[in-house]
């Protein structure tokens, strides 16, 4: 068996695996970077474009564990990321959904 199998099978892994999304779940800003960072992984486009996305969150993650983090701007910043994601995958943006609804009532 190897060491990641025999992790997998630990009854902690489990529970640590759940305490990081508790974790995340109890701030806000934490549960938008898990978001951006699963759109991220899964987008199917070009590397090249897929890169640049990723390291512009990977700025943004920098940027907020510096000491004088601005939490409201890297907030902006990361919505911004999500909606150049969603363009790029092909999806309309939250704020063009949000518009749709609105339209609707």
């Amino acid at each position: 068996m190897s060491e990641s199998e025999s992790a997998r099978s630990e009854p902690g892994a489990e529970a640590e695996s759940g305490a990081r999304e508790v974790h995340a779940g109890g701030d806000p800003l934490a549960a938008r970077l898990l978001a951006v960072q699963r759109v991220l992984r899964g987008l199917n486009v070009d590397p090249d474009l897929r890169m640049r996305l990723h390291l512009r969150f990977m700025a943004i993650c920098t940027s907020l564990k510096m000491p004088s983090a601005n939490r409201l701007k890297g907030a902006e910043r990361l919505d911004r990321l999500m909606a150049d994601a969603e363009r790029a995958r092909g999806g309309e943006t939250r704020e063009a959904r949000n518009r749709k609804l609105n339209r609707r009532c």
